[in-house]
């Protein structure tokens, strides 16, 4: 009996979540990949591994500081379709008189939209200091989005 309890409490709650997941997906912007990649900043470069993988590419500085580079490529897919904008017009007109006038209709136009695809990319780069730190980073790319953290 308790567990039947605990199932329909714990249903909301999964709602819920599940919820702000989709919100904090809609929410992705590059300030939040920012914040993000800085939380690296100050961990061990061991860290960065684990919560990223291996690097695509290292490249060594003068100083003994590493550059960590990750690659990341997505498709991202519209599928088009139709849609209504409104629009608007000017009629103008003179009348016998010879004063001019000015009507304003508005009305929609339906416009179709082909499907498109496209792939959009994130170049990461983490510069590793020679005790093993991470010192910096730098990132460029369309798909250098994620959920802001504050």
């Amino acid at each position: 009996m308790a567990q039947g309890i605990v199932r329909r409490n714990s249903r909301p709650r999964l709602m819920v979540a599940a919820a702000l997941g989709l919100i904090l997906t809609a929410c992705a912007t590059q300030e939040g990949y920012r914040q993000q990649a800085a939380l690296h900043l100050g961990q061990s470069a061991d860290m960065l591994i684990v919560e990223r993988g291996s690097p695509v590419a290292r490249d060594y500085l003068s100083d003994g500081s590493e550059v960590w580079t990750y690659f990341v490529a997505e498709q991202r897919h519209d599928p088009g379709g139709y849609s209504t904008i409104p629009r608007e017009r000017r009629i103008v007109w003179t009348d016998r008189a010879g004063r001019q006038h000015v009507r304003i209709e508005q009305y929609e136009e339906t416009v179709y939209t082909p499907p498109r695809s496209w792939m959009v990319e994130c170049e990461t780069r983490f510069v590793v200091a020679s005790d093993g730190i991470v010192r910096d980073f730098r990132f460029a790319g369309d798909a250098c989005r994620a959920p802001e953290i504050y």
